[in-house]
């Protein structure tokens, strides 16, 4: 009898450090990719949400994409072909200072697990959402609340394309006023969207800025007036600041991974237009990721910004 529980606390101490051993988290996965598994020596296919332990090892597909979440709090991409250890991969990542990222790290995997059925049966409608704004009209829409609530971090505004006549307009104005309607920036572009650093407005002591967009050759081709709010509990602010500060220590690589993690970070905070510019720069950094997207656009639909396509 003795014998049978000493072999049965073996047993679940062994289940149990094995559990602890849990090394990376699958956030988003492209192409043939799979896991070799040393606990049933056996392969398989990686999917959103697969957990990966020391002994395991993971194989790219050529071309193939994998974003793994380490159980610090940071980001791993791997998307050259071939096969890897994930005892040797932990050698890439910095572990240190991971406090904030690992919230928003489990934010992310949260959005690709929980939503991963939805995302799979609407993901061209998701998609579609992200390049939903009117096309071809006379009158500018932009694609942004009425009023948003922002850090003074990146932003960005977006609106539809018009025509002016039968031609389409050339050049777009965005203004940005105060409520005195004093200027405090102006940007002209021949795109349908423009990245603001709102550090620029000196956000925290004017509080609320209006802007706008216009066709410069046609001027009343105009939009109706947007407003832009700083947070406006001043501890509050303070505490986003310091917490966004964090992140972006914490996450200094340039990847999508990354930028997927700040969106989320803007969202989860419902700062929309910060939130839109780092899920913009996610897709710029791996516009063949389709997951990127279509959280996106499912982003845009689900807070009112953009209407999802049927």
């Amino acid at each position: 009898m003795k014998k049978l529980s000493i072999v049965f606390i073996l047993f679940v101490t062994s289940i149990s450090l094995f559990a602890q051993d849990e090394i990376f988290k699958v956030l988003v996965t492209k192409g043939g990719n799979k896991a070799i598994v040393a606990s049933t020596n056996s392969s398989v296919d990686l999917i959103v949400g697969k957990k990966l332990y020391t002994a395991d090892k993971v194989v790219i597909a050529t071309g193939g994409y994998l974003g793994l979440a380490h159980k610090s709090g940071k980001t791993i991409e791997l998307k050259t072909a071939g096969t890897y250890d994930v005892s040797q991969l932990v050698n890439q990542v910095n572990t240190q200072n991971a406090s904030v990222s690992s919230k928003y790290v489990t934010y992310v995997a949260g959005q690709m697990t929980a939503n991963s059925e939805d995302l799979a049966a609407n993901r061209y409608k998701h998609m579609a959402v992200t390049g939903s704004v009117e096309r071809g009209t006379d009158k500018i829409k932009p694609m942004a609340p009425s009023q948003a609530t922002v850090l003074d971090e990146l932003a960005i505004f977006k609106w539809n394309a018009v025509k002016v006549g039968k031609e389409p307009a050339k050049t777009y104005v965005i203004t940005f006023m105060n409520l005195y309607d004093e200027e405090l920036l102006v940007k002209e572009t021949s795109d349908t969207q423009v990245v603001v650093d709102l550090a620029k407005l000196n956000l925290q002591t004017v509080k609320n800025v209006v802007w706008y967009v216009k066709v410069k050759e046609s001027p009343n081709t105009i939009s109706e007036k947007f407003n832009l709010v700083y947070v406006q509990d001043p501890n509050k602010a303070t505490d986003l600041h310091n917490q966004f500060a964090a992140l972006k220590t914490e996450l200094s690589q340039e990847t999508a991974l990354n930028k997927m993690v700040l969106a989320s970070f803007c969202a989860d905070n419902k700062l929309s237009l910060n939130a839109m510019e780092y899920y913009e720069e996610a897709i710029a950094l791996e516009p063949e990721i389709d997951d990127f997207k279509i959280v996106y656009g499912k982003y845009l639909a689900d807070s009112g910004i953009a209407k999802a396509t049927k």
